[in-house]
């Protein structure tokens, strides 16, 4: 079941590597937990989780935390629950828990959905996905060499979000629906419209990486009803999967428009 909280912090200052602080933070309790699902988890080619820090006034962090995975979930939280009371480490900042927001109620950043109702959204012909933590998408490996790209092209992103649901969704498509969803989305989908359109460099990880920001409108010519039945379930999955490269260190935060 994909889920989503909101974790309230409170500390001193902000680490200026919110995002592998944030990141190492995660896999120290998770290894105190469970140090052999840490190590595969960590190995793991797509990582069925997302960490984005969000800076929230001078001494205060939200931290996101969503999820593709319901034992993850439990864990993670269980774990944070038990670290809480001494602190919880970002950098050389210790800060302390004061709330967790799991309901868009509480924060719009929060919520959680079945599978089930992914996969039963409505279909759509236009998606409006608005980024707003900076995207990129690993588009190479020529001669060793990895190359990212910071572009909203629709095929990268379409292309992202079917990678995210084929590995962890319980409803994948076959590998003949797969195949057929890829060759709609390189060749018959196209941008719409975009605003706010911003280049951004950030750090994650070991490195600093580029990215975009802002909001894009992706339109699909294809008429098959199959096609746009995975457009709206592909945007749905957006808000707990993230988007592009990098998300266990804050990037491609993503959410669709109504």
């Amino acid at each position: 079941m994909p889920r989503a909280v909101v974790l309230e912090l409170a500390g001193e200052k902000h680490p200026r590597y919110l995002g592998r602080y944030a990141h190492g933070l995660f896999f120290a309790l998770l290894r105190e937990l469970d140090p052999d699902l840490s190590e595969a988890l960590h190995a793991a080619p797509r990582k069925p989780f997302t960490l984005t820090p969000l800076p929230a006034g001078e001494n205060r962090l939200f931290l996101r935390f969503a999820t593709l995975d319901d034992g993850l979930f439990t864990r993670f939280l269980l774990g944070l629950v038990e670290k809480a009371p001494t602190g919880l480490p970002l950098g050389d900042t210790d800060f302390r828990l004061t709330r967790v927001l799991a309901d868009p109620r509480g924060h719009p950043l929060a919520g959680a959905h079945r599978w089930e109702e992914l996969r039963d959204r409505e279909g759509l012909r236009e998606a409006t996905l608005c980024f707003l933590t900076p995207t990129v998408f690993i588009t190479s490996k020529a001669e060793g060499r990895t190359r990212y790209t910071p572009l909203p092209d629709p095929r990268l992103i379409l292309f992202s979000l079917l990678d995210k649901w084929q590995a962890h969704s319980p409803f994948p498509y076959t590998p003949k629906e797969e195949g057929a969803l890829r060759a709609i989305f390189e060749l018959d989908t196209e941008i719409k419209a975009f605003r706010n359109l911003r280049f951004h460099r950030v750090w994650a990880g070991k490195a600093s990486f580029p990215g975009f920001t802002g909001e894009v409108t992706l339109r699909l010519w294809q008429e098959a009803w199959e096609a746009r039945l995975a457009l709206g379930r592909l945007a749905a999955l957006a808000f707990y999967s993230g988007v592009g490269a990098k998300t266990p260190f804050g990037m491609g935060l993503a959410l669709a428009r109504p």
